[in-house]
């Protein structure tokens, strides 16, 4: 495929998310709200405890899976339809599975952004759709990687415009649970301006779930090319 048809095609995942997010919202407004609504516990942990610490095996072995749960609500809508609000609690099933291959991408993320931000941001797009491939195919820990990188190869620069997006989704619009301080002793509070509130309800509640959408049609464009290459 030529560079420019690479390009439209980004294009398009972006136009059709939106498209889906507005004709799946009566699904995604409960599924986004019940994500909110658990993620606001760890924010509690933080402050109860003054501790990120207390808050990671909440964070790590519940919030993980359920947002590689989520993954599959936002592939199956990008599909045409069949989502349902249990594909929320999908990775529960195949815990263990799904958990490790959270993990590892985070990891292999992380190690990446030591050495140089750039191997970091390039490690995950090529195994970002590892987390899509173990709840949608129920593939096992090295096949998720390994058919991410099939996925995703050719592909990263047009991911990374997804990417971006959302990385200044969360930079620059901000939130409503602030946490601050140093990692010892952080400080959790709440920053209810008219401004911030608006601004954190489009954020959570419009600008990630369509970027979410968008990258899920990309990996449902991308593995279906993948199979048809390999028929």
């Amino acid at each position: 495929m030529k560079p420019i048809d690479k390009d439209r095609m980004v294009f398009s995942w972006l136009a059709g998310a939106w498209d889906d997010y507005l004709n799946a919202l009566p699904l995604l407004l409960p599924v986004i709200l019940i994500q909110t609504a658990l993620a606001a516990v760890s924010f509690y942990i933080v402050w109860r405890y003054h501790s990120l610490l207390a808050a990671a095996p909440y964070m790590l072995f519940i919030m993980t899976p359920l947002a590689t749960g989520a993954n599959l609500v936002y592939i199956k809508l990008a599909r045409g339809g069949g989502a349902r609000l249990r594909d929320l609690f999908s990775a529960f099933p195949i815990y263990p599975r799904a958990l490790a291959v959270s993990v590892g991408l985070g990891l292999l993320t992380m190690g990446g952004a030591v050495m140089f931000i750039l191997p970091g941001i390039v490690l995950y797009l090529a195994y970002a759709f590892s987390e899509y491939a173990v709840v949608d195919r129920r593939t096992g820990i090295r096949e998720s990687f390994r058919l991410s990188a099939s996925i995703t190869y050719g592909w990263k620069t047009r991911l990374f415009t997804i990417f971006s997006l959302v990385m200044l989704v969360h930079i620059a619009v901000p939130d409503i649970f602030v946490i601050s301080g140093p990692l010892t002793d952080p400080a959790a509070s709440l920053d209810l301006k008219p401004w911030t509130v608006v601004a954190a309800v489009l954020k959570t509640l419009v600008f990630l779930p369509w970027l979410a959408m968008a990258m899920a049609r990309a990996y449902n464009t991308l593995s279906a090319g993948l199979r048809a290459e390999q028929a």
